[in-house]
């Protein structure tokens, strides 16, 4: 789901757009890259600031960004109004797409072993410690979706939403108010009763999956239904130099930023901001953030051609590779943190090298496979 392949389907007009949403999606995948890294370095009691990412002072996280944008990005490439495609051929190319995930969430999940073989407490904080203990024969919970550790989780809630994307599509054809109404009913059901959910996951907590699929399916399904009729291309159009267009997206986002905030200055909590049921709350301020940062790039669309944000657009231009080696970073980092520099300084260090590291690759997995192409 590259912007090359989003400009492809989506007529004559190369549409910054694009653009914007492979930035906003490298932003998305640096900020998980640091907090999956500070979520290692958090629980092992490390003193001092956290990374500065959008996490520290909003509601949401960049996951819901993530899947947002992907599954916009699905409707948008392979289920276009426009375009008419049947369903069928709609699953014929999500369901390989969820079938490559698979098989890179296992190479990854192998991959990763070795580290957490030569530290307990990453193994423990990552919960691979629950795979070392029971042996080779444990492997079967994790290729059963059964049990899957730190980092992995989003990647099977994606997978499996993915898998059952064509159900959704089948119905957004056929009556798309029905459809949105049924995401809508089913995320209502999941976010009220915590019990409707997978059992498995990280084994810890109530031992239920940390990414409730029956609640993310609306940010994914909701998004993929915005994707197929061009919903951004509309916004786009109207915001493009208009700066006016700031207005709202600028105060919903400072609004929602000190109403966060404001739950330390006077000692009271916000709810309905579960991340496993993705409260509403969540839901709504990884909304104002996307509007905000697409607003401000489509209003001021040179900002779009700077080296930072062209960097950005070539990290979120191949999201799967990408987040597997953003996991990969996360993991290495945490190793490096737990046995030889527990200090805040390394830490700060080893964050900003994961990005740049994350920029290296997905710029060097782009020139090969330009030179294929």
């Amino acid at each position: 789901m590259t912007s090359t392949e989003l400009s492809q389907t989506s007529g004559p007009r190369p549409s910054q757009r694009d653009a914007s949403i492979d930035i906003l999606r490298g932003l998305a995948l640096i900020t998980i890259t640091i907090n999956h890294i500070t979520g290692f370095t958090d629980r092992m009691h490390m003193v001092g600031m956290q990374f500065p990412t959008l996490t520290l002072w909003g509601f949401s996280s960049a996951a819901e960004i993530f899947f947002l944008l992907s599954g916009y990005l699905v409707g948008a490439v392979y289920f276009s109004a426009d375009k008419r495609p049947s369903v069928a051929q709609f699953a014929a190319k999500v369901w390989p797409r969820a079938g490559k995930l698979y098989v890179y969430n296992l190479v990854l999940f192998l991959a990763l072993l070795p580290l957490c073989l030569g530290s307990d407490d990453l193994a423990r904080l990552s919960f691979y410690a629950w795979f070392i203990q029971r042996g080779p024969a444990s492997v079967i919970d994790f290729l059963t979706l059964y049990v899957q550790p730190y980092c992995l989780e989003i990647l099977v809630t994606y997978m499996v939403l993915l898998a059952t994307a064509p159900a959704f599509a089948l119905l957004l054809r056929l009556q798309p108010i029905v459809a949105i109404a049924a995401s809508l009913g089913l995320y209502w059901f999941a976010h009220e009763h915590a019990w409707f959910n997978i059992i498995g996951g990280s084994p810890v907590g109530d031992w239920r999956w940390n990414f409730n699929p029956a609640s993310w399916q609306l940010v994914f399904f909701g998004a993929l239904a915005a994707g197929r009729y061009r919903l951004l291309a509309r916004m786009e159009r109207r915001a493009e130099a208009n700066w006016h267009w700031l207005v709202p997206p600028i105060l919903l986002f400072a609004g929602l930023t000190i109403l966060f905030l404001a739950q330390d200055w006077f000692s009271f909590q916000v709810l309905y901001q579960s991340k496993i049921r993705i409260g509403p709350v969540r839901v709504v301020h990884a909304l104002s953030v996307c509007w905000l940062i697409m607003s401000i790039l489509w209003v001021w669309p040179r900002l779009q051609r700077t080296w930072p944000m062209r960097q950005c657009a070539v990290i979120g231009s191949n999201s799967l590779q990408t987040f597997v080696v953003s996991v990969a970073l996360s993991y290495a980092a945490g190793f490096i943190w737990i046995e030889y520099l527990p200090n805040h300084g390394a830490y700060i260090a080893l964050c900003m090298a994961s990005a740049l590291a994350l920029g290296l690759f997905a710029k060097l997995y782009m020139q090969a496979k330009t030179t294929r192409g």
